[in-house]
């Protein structure tokens, strides 16, 4: 059966730590723009070796005020997304009143683009390539094992590239953290994530230009009063503290992943079932989802005792990669989980393949 999360577990130090703080903010009266978000901001770029984190209250507005400053600013006005993404980064493009013009392929191994499929897609493409955006999404909880390459072919054809990086705050491939390898990138910290506080976002660059028109565009741009565009999307003190309050222990929640992980790695290595490692000696994951592939087949066909599953990392496709969701299933796997869950899992995958 299909489990959902339930009540989500927080570490007890990341409670503990939000409790002593809270009544500070009360106390100071200062609710928006304290010192929470600018803590929450150095804690980022401290940990993921950024030049600039900006607060902003998800992800999905620090990928729009993304996409806004690169057409107010840089003329694009076009953009790709990867077939095999949440539907809302297809109304994100919109909304920020972009033309989507094509979906990137995506390969069942990683669930993600290969860079052949992104040169593919530019090839295609009829517009004028300085007018480009290219927005992939790490899925979950792995960096994109091509994003390097990715990222070079982007630059030396002038498009820019944006990493939605939801799923996979604390990932590092080759020790560089997700959303570091773009133009920019996002973090989500939304209560279902690996990294998890309810709700908040993060917006990481290295290019100082765009950091500071982000920083301006997040409060209307109200005290220099030099930009066209802005809104709206700062952050809370309360919910800088509590993302503080998590971030502060990513370390321990994704230990705790990796623990649950390994079960689920041996049984499946031991049944010759496929699965996405999040643990190779140069692409570290967060194991926001334990995702067991099935290239050839459907999954439910190959592996059909496996009935205690979580929700897929999509049900659905937006471009051409119409088999990923009938060849993928997703394991119960989040901080705290219960280990009758986990046994009763591995009991499937065994049960499954007639161990």
């Amino acid at each position: 059966k299909r489990i959902n999360m339930g009540i989500i577990k927080l570490p007890k130090n990341s409670i503990e730590f939000f409790k002593n703080n809270q009544n500070k903010i009360f106390e100071s009266g200062n609710l928006a723009e304290g010192p929470w978000n600018k803590q929450l901001s150095e804690k980022i770029k401290s940990i993921c070796n950024i030049k600039n984190a900006i607060c902003v209250n998800s992800n999905g507005s620090g990928l729009v005020a993304l996409l806004l400053l690169y057409k107010e600013y840089y003329g694009r006005t076009d953009v790709m997304i990867q077939s095999n993404t949440m539907y809302g980064v297809k109304t994100i493009t919109k909304t920020a009143g972009y033309n989507l013009v094509d979906f990137i392929d995506c390969q069942i191994e990683t669930l993600m683009p290969k860079l052949n499929d992104v040169k593919k897609a530019v090839e295609n493409y009829k517009g004028e390539i300085k007018k480009l955006v290219i927005l992939l999404s790490d899925i979950g909880g792995i960096i994109n094992p091509d994003i390097e390459k990715i990222a070079k072919f982007c630059r030396e054809k002038n498009i820019i590239l944006l990493e939605d990086a939801a799923h996979s705050f604390g990932s590092t491939l080759n020790k560089k953290f997700s959303g570091t390898f773009g133009n920019a990138g996002v973090y989500s910290y939304y209560s279902t994530k690996a990294i998890f506080a309810g709700e908040g976002g993060v917006v990481v660059t290295n290019d100082n230009y765009i950091g500071s028109l982000m920083k301006d565009f997040i409060a209307y741009d109200r005290f220099k009063q030099k930009m066209k565009i802005g809104f709206n999307i700062r952050l809370p003190e309360i919910q800088a503290l509590m993302i503080y309050s998590v971030v502060n222990e990513y370390k321990e929640i994704i230990k705790n992943k990796f623990n649950i992980a390994k079960k689920y790695a041996d049984a499946c290595n031991s049944c010759n079932i496929k699965f996405i490692n999040q643990n190779d000696k140069f692409n570290i994951g967060n194991y926001y989802k334990f995702t067991i592939i099935s290239p050839k087949k459907n999954v439910s066909d190959l592996l059909p005792k496996i009935k205690t599953t979580t929700s897929k990392v999509y049900d659905y496709f937006l471009g051409n990669s119409k088999e990923i969701p009938e060849k993928h299933i997703c394991l119960p796997i989040w901080f705290g989980l219960e280990e009758k869950i986990s046994d009763r899992v591995i009991k499937e995958i065994k049960e499954s393949s007639g161990v």
